[in-house]
């Protein structure tokens, strides 16, 4: 984090607590992804009414571009549409090149929000 966003490392830090909530009442909507035994990506997400937002999602350096970035976005739409979810959302560091995964995953850049690009699908 402090080589993406490293004026922003201290109020990253002020969030620990924060953040550990947020990933112990989303524990139920996270997936990890291994290969080989070895675990290479997990995302999360949480809900609000009728929107699912994506919280987190990494892929290790080692298997990135070779599809573990799209399985979970994937798994994203089909565990949210299954919980009745109608609109899929994220933001992303505008740095981030995660951009190119989700604009391929049929998001479209909705807003901003400071160094923040806001996405969003509509499930059918």
């Amino acid at each position: 984090m402090e080589n993406l966003e490293p004026a922003n490392l201290a109020s990253w830090t002020d969030a620990i607590d924060r953040n550990l909530d947020l990933w112990i009442t989303n524990l139920e909507r996270t997936v990890i992804v291994e290969l080989d035994g070895d675990r290479v990506g997990y995302a999360m997400w949480m809900s609000t009414g009728d929107t699912a937002t994506l919280i987190t999602i990494h892929v290790a350096d080692a298997v990135r571009r070779r599809g573990v970035g799209a399985e979970l976005m994937a798994w994203f739409s089909h565990a949210a549409r299954a919980a009745g979810i109608r609109v899929l959302e994220l933001g992303v560091h505008r740095e981030n090149p995660a951009r190119a995964l989700y604009e391929r995953s049929q998001y479209s850049l909705i807003g901003e929000d400071g160094d923040y690009l806001l996405f969003r699908r509509e499930l059918a």
